[in-house]
């Protein structure tokens, strides 16, 4: 059976991987679209965290921009062959109720060009089901089943909906709070994190908790820690969590200074203010630049730190400063509007000044040792002499790289302050 799963523009290949680890074949991936095939049950689908809505596929075509594409899609709706398959695919993940299928029809339209508005599709969308199906009865309010059409880029695709609003909304989002995480971004975060049973997972600034959920969500753990510095922020974080994950603590305190041990958390994620509804530009510079090396010094060696903000050249001054993080991975994300770009960061073994230092310091010995090579001990000689004058300037290069080499250490191996 064909499903498409819409999620968040730009997490499609994280979508794509947790579909195929779940038994799934991936078909196809675009903006915001995954397509593939499912043979398991159909209501584990309803509990991919990294989908807002999933849909049976009814019917796909290509479709005229013209008149004649209303058409089109009046005959591809009432014609398809699929619809008694989605339908069972519906009732095997909601039970029907009643005896007359009440349903309703819901029209995207993802690009333009049609010479035909949304209206009127929806409208004849409505003909041809109600043709195809005659008993049962349209509705434009809430109903047991739900066709929608997506448009976009001369295609038409025609679904029947198998989640409902808390696949994308979650049900145990209580509170919100200015800022606030889509829950599926949260869940791309904690992912980008490779997750572990191991894992002291924190969100310094965790706002509603949807972050510290989204890892309880994910797996084993050992501990999760969050905290902010706002208090209503605080009690948002409380009421959503409640008392289902444990062990767990929440905190008030500022990111920048953090009251945890050096080395004392495995992976962390975080929704960096923006600029846009918390705080302006200068004031995120400034944060940026307190905040890395407060989170470099908090994460154990190898770490992950996976950061979302739309204000990517902050932080990529804020962590090209320091020298003890490398970029793993980037992706980049529509959230509210603006592209925001998560990076996931990892924690380098050595910093750069001293694994530059060590290296520097190994070329010096082994030029020294090259030096020593370029020797040639004559027999019969005394003292020793140089073979010949390639040997000499043989010797004279290992010499010159064994100063350079001991320069190069006492610069790059030298304390930075």
């Amino acid at each position: 059976m064909a499903y498409y799963a819409f999620t968040v523009p730009g997490v499609e290949g994280l979508l794509a991987r947790e579909i195929a680890d779940g038994g799934g074949r991936v078909s196809e991936r675009r903006s915001g679209v995954v397509f593939f095939e499912w043979q398991g049950d159909q209501a584990a689908l309803l509990h991919l965290g990294l989908a807002e809505d999933v849909f049976a596929l009814v019917a796909r075509q290509e479709v005229s921009f013209e008149k004649d594409g209303l058409r089109q899609i009046e005959a591809l709706v009432q014609g398809a062959p699929s619809w008694e398959r989605a339908l069972d695919a519906l009732y095997r993940t909601r039970p029907r109720r009643g005896q007359r299928m009440r349903f309703r029809v819901v029209v995207q339209r993802r690009s333009g060009g049609q010479r035909y508005v949304r209206k009127v599709v929806e409208q004849r969308v409505y003909q041809a089901i109600a043709q195809r199906f005659p008993t049962w009865r349209a509705v434009r309010e809430e109903a047991a089943l739900e066709v929608w059409i997506l448009e976009e880029r001369g295609e038409v695709l025609c679904g029947v909906r198998l989640s409902d609003r808390t696949m994308r909304h979650r049900t145990y989002k209580k509170s919100n709070i200015s800022a606030s995480l889509r829950p599926v971004v949260a869940r791309a975060l904690v992912m980008m994190t490779k997750p572990r049973p191991e894992d002291v997972f924190l969100d310094p600034m965790c706002g509603a908790g949807t972050l510290l959920i989204e890892r309880g969500e994910c797996g084993r753990y050992r501990q999760l820690l969050g905290g902010d510095i706002r208090p209503d922020a605080l009690a948002a974080a409380r009421s959503n969590i409640g008392p289902r994950y444990k062990p767990i603590e929440l905190r008030t305190w500022d990111a920048c200074d953090l009251p945890l041990d050096a080395g004392s958390v495995s992976s962390l994620a975080c929704n960096l203010p923006f600029g846009k509804k918390v705080g302006d530009r200068s004031e995120m510079a400034n944060l940026y630049a307190r905040f890395v090396p407060e989170a470099r010094r908090v994460l154990v060696p190898g770490a992950a730190a996976v950061l979302l903000t739309s204000e990517r050249t902050l932080l990529e001054r804020a962590v090209r400063d320091g020298d003890h993080f490398y970029c793993e991975r980037m992706l980049s994300l529509k959230v509210l509007g603006p592209l925001a770009s998560p990076p996931s960061l990892r924690k380098a073994w050595l910093p750069a000044h001293v694994a530059l230092g060590c290296l520097a310091l190994f070329g010096g010995l082994a030029a020294i040792a090259l030096g020593i090579l370029s020797f040639d001990y004559k027999h019969g000689l005394d003292p020793p002499a140089y073979a010949t004058p390639a040997v000499t300037e043989f010797k004279f290069a290992g010499m010159m790289c064994c100063l350079l080499g001991g320069a190069l250490a006492m610069v790059f191996a030298a304390p930075k302050a």
